[in-house]
């Protein structure tokens, strides 16, 4: 099969200084022309295979194709009005192996690499300290890659050999022996790798606890999959509270306040176990300034963003139930593109679930107004030098003039609002009977403040796991095993984090804390599902999450109008890149999932 003639681009290490400002440059650019047994053999060479590796997950995480493939067609998420030809994605309409070739055929010349080095490594000459955390990397990085080809395409080949001649012939495997490999490389990889991040391996690659995880996670999988064993949900369940008692050896949290999960200064902090690296230093990838997407450009803070600029001051109504129009013209813009509001794609918004059974609480649950931006300041001075923008939001009922910097222009308060209450605002009030695809609450989640410019793409690592997962695959696990006060023992965990305000007092957000715990009768796989969009609402995961509870189907038929009349039960597996199909010239033909 022609992957394996695919070697993949190999990168040399670029060696940081531990500080206190983790370091993000683990991959400098240094192509090979081919991988041989004799580079593999050496200590520089285990390590370029292993940075090439962390190097091509930069290609996919944060770039807009692979994105789209993890969010779009689920409960979370409508097309946005921009979502053009990849609207596919959110309707299950024109899905097929031309149309989406997704991760395969990179991360199985990444399967080779790892197999080269796990082969070649103990000829290296390294000290078997060093050679361990090596193989550690190498083992993980493998089943990382095989756990989310065996959940995306269903049985897959597998490999374990380094192969340098090109082969025309290939074969799937059951996915009971693919679970048995990640199972396997995890638990070794569990033993390998060092508690806490040690060079060369800086930044957010893998250590002890990011493998425990992915360990929880697959008998997790597995234990809802056709291939489940009887222990695995126990499995999962054991593993993961046993990581979240022993954090402290791990160096892993969550942190007080939710918001500080997303904060900048913290993308390489407690909560994050793994990360794919951005950087605007071109040594370092593939960073083009300017760039509106394509290959590593991590371009997600944009996708779930609504074109603000389009918004005029003349563009709403009093009544609070007209459908806010952009294009009713004879109004001033309120805003112009800037860094700070970022570059609008509007390529998924958030369907009606999002609001009314996923936030309909925020009083005392704070993740609501700590994920979506739902304020716009006026930032736009008009020609003339005066800093206001000209006109008031309604020709007929002025309201004053909107000052440059200062006043609200937009703003989405998540609620309905009488005419009374939209009189006295200067600016466009939207309301969720408003929202549109073209107008909805932006996710602000991603943003980076660091860009120079408004229309560059983002430089922060793509968070690829983040500790609260953790009480998570605890929750769900101890869920399926029918140990109800245990899933609501995690869950409440993470939903006392939610309810932290550091505007409130200690006795005061000790009381939302403890208003915030549910009771082991509460615990169901669909609350579980919406605690779940809770925490990690637009972190693109949400086909994955739906896929492995058996509920994607349901739930889209639910609460997804858009997507619910071309979904079909065989949109839970990607189907199989057609050119690799076509690359089988010997031996039986290798199938293309049913349904494609």
């Amino acid at each position: 099969m022609k992957i394996y003639n695919k070697i993949s681009i190999i990168v040399a290490l670029a060696i940081c200084l531990a500080g206190a400002t983790s370091c993000k440059k683990l991959l400098q650019e240094n192509p090979k022309s081919s991988v041989v047994p004799a580079f593999l053999s050496t200590p520089a060479g285990l390590a370029d295979g292993i940075a090439g590796v962390y190097n091509d997950f930069r290609s996919a995480y944060g770039t807009e194709g692979f994105e789209l493939t993890q969010y779009a067609g689920t409960d979370e998420n409508f097309a946005g009005v921009s979502a053009q030809s990849n609207g596919m994605f959110s309707t299950y309409n024109g899905i097929n192996g031309s149309t989406f070739t997704g991760f395969w055929n990179t991360w199985y010349q990444d399967i080779n690499t790892l197999n080269g080095i796990l082969k070649y490594g103990p000829t290296s000459g390294l000290p078997a300290s060093t050679l361990n955390i090596y193989l550690g990397q190498a083992k993980f990085l493998r089943a990382y890659c095989y756990y989310y080809l065996v959940t995306t395409y269903g049985p897959v080949p597998l490999h374990t050999t380094f192969n340098t001649q090109a082969s025309s012939s290939d074969s799937r495997a059951p996915i009971a022996d693919v679970y048995n490999l990640i199972i396997q490389d995890l638990t070794d990889a569990s033993a390998e790798l060092p508690a806490t991040v040690t060079a060369p391996f800086l930044g957010k690659t893998a250590t002890q606890s990011t493998a425990q995880f992915m360990l929880a996670k697959t008998y997790l999988t597995r234990g809802w999959s056709t291939a489940a064993q009887a222990n695995d949900f126990s499995q999962a369940a054991t593993i993961a509270s046993n990581l979240i008692t022993n954090k402290g050896t791990y160096g892993v949290d969550l942190w007080q306040n939710y918001a500080d999960a997303f904060a900048v200064a913290n993308d390489y902090g407690k909560e994050v176990l793994l990360v794919s690296d951005h950087d605007n230093n071109t040594t370092y990838g593939e960073y083009q300034s300017g760039a509106s997407g394509g290959n590593a450009q991590n371009v997600l803070p944009n996708l779930f963003r609504w074109n603000y600029v389009t918004m005029t001051s003349a563009a709403s109504d009093n009544e609070e139930t007209v459908p806010v129009n952009l294009n009713t013209g004879g109004g001033v813009s309120m805003m112009f593109r800037d860094v700070a509001n970022g570059r609008p794609y509007s390529r998924a918004m958030p369907t009606p679930y999002v609001f009314t059974q996923v936030f309909p609480e925020r009083a005392m649950d704070t993740r609501y107004n700590k994920t979506f931006q739902t304020v716009w300041i006026a930032n736009t001075t008009p020609t003339g030098g005066s800093n206001t923008v000209i006109g008031s939001p309604s020709a007929t009922t002025p309201r004053g003039t909107l000052i440059c910097g200062v006043d609200t222009a937009i703003w989405m308060p998540g609620y309905e609002v009488t005419d009374a209450q939209r009189a006295k605002f200067k600016g466009v009030i939207v309301t969720p009977s408003q929202y549109s695809p073209t107008v909805f609450p932006t996710t602000k989640k991603f943003d980076d403040p660091t860009r120079t410019g408004a229309n560059d793409p983002s430089t922060r690592p793509r968070c690829l796991i983040r500790f609260a997962e953790v009480y998570f695959v605890a929750a769900e696990a101890y869920l399926k095993t029918g140990d109800l006060t245990n899933a609501a023992k995690y869950l409440n965990l993470i939903r006392e984090r939610a309810a932290y305000d550091p505007s409130k007092s200690g006795a005061q957000n000790a009381a939302d804390a403890l208003a915030m715990d549910i009771s082991p009768g509460q615990v169901t796989l669909d609350f579980l599902l919406d605690e779940y969009s809770r925490e990690f609402y637009n972190e693109p995961r949400r086909w994955n999450d739906l896929v492995r509870t058996q509920s994607l189907l349901r739930r889209v038929a639910t609460y997804n109008s858009q997507a619910n009349q071309y979904i079909k039960p065989f949109d839970v597996l990607r189907p199989v890149p057609q050119d690799e199909l076509n690359a089988i010239l010997s031996g039986p033909a290798m199938q293309q999932n049913p349904g494609y």
